[in-house]
């Protein structure tokens, strides 16, 4: 790999490619001042789109320096090398959440509440902050050998000043919010509410509430009744909290705050 030798001038020797993205590698490496393994992103600015280098990858980078969190991924280091190459350094992870419920088929509830509170924990400090995701899945929570989620992946994210809407197609369509695949203005606030209750269907009951890949059937799909599979029995307060979250009204969709406080993450 042509940045093996950058790479190693900053004390990492590379190990294996994990993972690839639409402009980036993931690559696993030893970090010699850390003594231990990471996680490096390393991004080609010039196999990059133009709007990715001038709006999305700047605006990554302040985020990823700004949130600091115990369930938000931790970088160690951002290195802009001379020859367009950017490279992310972040704490290693065992896996993702997807995998997770994937080799489990799903969580028991107890299980997901301790798993989604701290999701919950991480989106609250975002929005804190006046940021939004805008990407919450599976695939972006990584897991920790000890399961403890990290929220990953800040590449659509966007800070929001007061009441603006987004405009911005942002994440995946299993997980995005009816007013963004209806490709009206939205609050990226409550879209990252409407992916929280994608997210947190599929850990309890190990389907997708919504789940088609043709945008028009699944379009008709949200605008039915929520349905619960019989085969999963939840508590009242699980399928409570999961409705709050996927209501198809943005104004009616719970908030982060009253999420928080919500009588699941209480009462079993």
């Amino acid at each position: 790999m042509e940045y093996r030798l950058t790479l190693n001038k900053h004390g990492y020797d590379l190990d294996r490619v994990i993972g690839r993205g639409s402009y980036s590698t993931v690559n696993k490496a030893f970090s010699h001042k850390l003594g231990k393994f990471v996680v490096i992103k390393v991004i080609d600015k010039s196999q990059s789109a133009p709007d990715y280098i001038s709006k999305f990858l700047p605006r990554e980078l302040s985020i990823l320096t700004q949130c600091s969190h115990p369930n938000i991924v931790q970088i160690y280091e951002i290195i802009e090398a001379s020859n367009g190459l950017v490279f992310i350094v972040m704490e290693e992870a065992l896996s993702d959440l997807f995998e997770l419920i994937d080799s489990k088929d799903c969580l028991i509830e107890d299980e997901a509440r301790r798993i989604f509170k701290q999701i919950v924990q991480a989106v609250t400090c975002c929005h804190g902050q006046g940021i939004a995701h805008r990407d919450l899945k599976c695939e972006n929570i990584l897991m920790t050998s000890k399961n403890t989620p990290k929220l990953t992946d800040f590449g659509f994210a966007t800070f929001i000043n007061g009441n603006i809407l987004s405009s911005t197609y942002c994440g995946s369509t299993a997980y995005a919010a009816p007013e963004i695949l209806q490709g009206q203005p939205y609050d990226a606030f409550k879209a990252d509410i409407w992916s929280l209750g994608v997210v947190l269907y599929l850990m309890v009951t190990g389907y997708m509430p919504f789940d088609d890949n043709d945008l028009t059937k699944l379009l008709k799909l949200q605008k039915q009744p929520l349905e619960f599979p019989p085969s999963h029995p939840l508590s009242i307060f699980c399928k409570d909290i999961i409705s709050c979250m996927l209501s198809r009204n943005p104004h009616k969709r719970i908030s982060i705050n009253n999420l928080v406080e919500h009588p699941w993450f209480r009462h079993p």
